[in-house]
């Protein structure tokens, strides 16, 4: 057993010390390094950063996307004791100052110049006093420091100058340090992400991230001597895939990092054997599919849709045989008994059509590389579409679920359980609970809230103790605000979430609150609800102020007729439409501070006949579950894309 995750590399490379640990585009072309080359890295950016004044228990702003120096980055800055606060270079200048500040951070480390300059817009006199120093990775032809942070201000490669003197003068400085790290040593502080609103700082320690490498890390069946491959193009500092680098280390994958524009490409040319994603890039791949169906002969066409549905059968026979099934209700011996008869009698007779669809299907799996032995798709509910298509096809994907709070990993199936539309089982060492609002816990189908507990839970929210205690009581059970049921075979199926934070299909995580505050400085607007869990991009119920309303009619020379209602709620005026939709646009936007993946990309405008009690609480907050549920089957159309009248030009 690790006592920190920094001994993982290092216990790696004296096994496997000329495998390739990171394979990785630069502006000169592809580069590889192998484990020696990179654990030697780590030692010489270790000194050089301890040379520079990094102390332990320092806490350090670090603000870079997933590429080889972030790691590296990572793992100097556990060396020395130190805690990362991470985020991606594309965080936001106001969201990067909350963090800084907030976290207690004394140093800055940027990825390019480009950060520094947006920041110097927006940090203070007394922000850039209490930054020691500032470290930039990549430096410029023309590199212009600001007279009052130049003297603090250094990039890498002086850095590095300055660790190989210091660790000539000290070799074993690694061994000595990781000698005083313990797991129980915080390790990191993640944000949550927030746009307008504050996020939250989850603190992390080496405990919760070896939790992680040695429960999932077997169902990830890696086998060390097989010198597999991985493609990843997550963000580093995202926990799902944080820990999975980590597993890949301990396990000797290699790591080849790929950009959204890239990754298809990629895909086919690295024939990775095992990945992680999220829903949105197995949507995106779906659609390339599905779209290249449509184009064959009607034959060929058919002929694949039948056997996706004869192997889509065949293989939830096989699970069944296997004790993989959902089921809400305890059934008698005699029930399961008949039902596991009649699935191996479809079993046996579908499996021919099982071996013919395993040859048809190949040229999909060529897709991804055609070695692909195994995907883990989490950061999202996976659409039990995509999850029975892709394994019918022979691409087996196993769906996992998670929180930053328990760094991630809380449930997820395995390759021999593989159980369509679940979430799998509890991880090693981790016990979860479905409760009641009571704190009961809920019978076979029940719908109630996970709670978790086990070594990965967090130890809480930094200097946010009211936020701490409102999910984390004193016996270290996690309240997840996750809604779940459970099956009669133990398998958990989560149905739901309780609270706000809608998860989109790509990772993204979004704070709506902020979102809707913006959108009610519209004249028109009185309350916004904006949608969008495990879906690609967010949209918004909004409740119209009447009296603008009709003046806007008016101006549009609209009768009150020409208004049309759907039930008496929707307003579907055409016109009436695009004039909110610009507004929102207008107040939704990169402007106003709000990322790409937070803008709202469709409304539902209704009437505001929202009253205290129903869809309003006594602080006139809306009840989201409620809206929902009124309003669910407009809400149904608004999300299916082709409503054309409702998709944004």
């Amino acid at each position: 057993m690790y006592k920190s995750i920094l001994e993982i590399p290092f216990e790696t490379v004296k096994h496997f010390p000329n495998r390739i640990s990171h394979q990785y585009m630069t502006r000169d072309g592809e580069k590889t390094r192998t484990f020696a080359e990179f654990t030697r890295y780590i030692r010489v950016l270790t000194a050089g950063l301890a040379d520079a004044g990094i102390q332990r228990k320092d806490h350090i702003g670090f603000f870079m996307n997933n590429r080889y120096e972030w790691i590296s980055t990572d793992m100097a800055i556990m060396a020395l004791g130190a805690v990362s606060v991470p985020r991606g270079s594309d965080t936001t200048p106001r969201e990067v100052q909350f963090i800084y500040n907030h976290s207690d951070s004394s140093y800055l480390i940027l990825e390019n110049m480009n950060q520094l300059n947006d920041l110097l817009e927006v940090f203070t006199k007394e922000d850039w006093k209490k930054c020691i120093k500032i470290f930039i990775l990549d430096r410029p032809e023309e590199s212009k420091i600001p007279l009052k942070i130049r003297s603090k201000t250094f990039f890498y490669d002086q850095i590095l100058e300055a660790g190989e003197k210091k660790l000539a003068q000290e070799p074993d400085m690694i061994e000595t340090l990781m000698k005083e790290i313990n797991e129980d040593d915080l390790l990191t502080i993640v944000y949550t992400s927030g746009t307008t609103g504050n996020p939250k700082g989850v603190m992390l320690t080496h405990r919760n991230f070896i939790q992680n490498v040695v429960a999932n890390t077997p169902r990830l069946e890696i086998d060390s001597s097989k010198a597999e491959k991985t493609v990843v193009m997550l963000p580093s500092w995202h926990v799902y895939e944080r820990a999975f680098e980590y597993c890949a280390l301990d396990s000797a994958l290699t790591l080849v990092y790929s950009s959204a524009g890239r990754f298809a490409s990629d895909l086919l040319r690295i024939k990775p054997e095992i990945m992680i994603s999220v829903p949105r890039v197995w949507e995106s791949i779906y659609q390339k599919m599905i779209k290249a169906i449509s184009q064959m002969p009607a034959f060929k066409r058919y002929l694949i849709f039948f056997f996706i549905k004869v192997n889509q059968s065949y293989l939830s026979s096989a699970l069944y045989i296997k004790g993989c099934y959902i089921s809400l209700k305890k059934r008698s011996a005699l029930k399961k008994g008949i039902v596991w008869f009649l699935h191996l009698l479809r079993f046996i007779f579908l499996y021919p059509g099982h071996r013919m669809a395993g040859v048809l299907f190949k040229p999909f799996r060529e897709k991804v590389g055609g070695r692909l032995r195994g995907a883990t798709s989490a950061a999202g509910s996976l659409p039990k579409y995509l999850d029975e298509l892709f394994n019918a096809i022979g691409i087996t994907l196993v769906n996992a679920y998670g929180m930053t709070e328990c760094a991630p990993g809380i449930l997820s199936r395995t390759f021999p359980r593989n159980t369509f539309g679940t979430t799998g089982v509890p991880f090693d060492n981790t016990e979860v609970q479905i409760r009641r609002e009571d704190g009961s816990e809920t019978d076979i189908g029940e719908k109630g809230i996970i709670f978790a507990r086990g070594p990965q839970v967090m130890l809480g929210y930094y200097k946010n103790p009211e936020a701490t205690a409102a999910v984390l009581d004193s016996e270290g059970w996690m309240n997840t605000g996750d809604l779940a049921v459970r099956s009669e075979n133990g398998e958990i199926i989560i149905v739901g979430r309780a609270k706000d934070t809608i998860v989109l299909m790509g990772g993204e995580n979004v704070e709506p609150e902020p979102i809707e505050d913006k959108m009610k400085e519209s004249l028109y607007i009185d309350h916004a609800v904006v949608l969008g869990q495990d879906q690609k991009q967010l949209s918004a119920i909004v409740a119209v102020n009447e009296e603008e309303l009709m003046k806007l009619a008016s101006e549009l020379k609209l009768k009150d007729f020409d208004i049309h209602m759907s039930g008496k709620d929707s307003i579907e005026h055409d016109h009436i439409y695009e004039v909110i939709m610009k507004e929102v646009n207008q107040l939704i936007s990169k402007e106003h501070g709000f990322k790409r993946f937070e803008f709202i990309t469709k409304i539902l405008p209704v009437k505001n006949d929202f009253s205290i009690g129903r869809e309003l609480t006594q602080t006139l907050k809306v009840k989201r579950q409620f809206i929902e549920e009124k309003y669910k089957s407009l809400i149904s159309r608004l999300m299916d894309d082709t409503d054309k009248k409702r998709k944004k030009k």
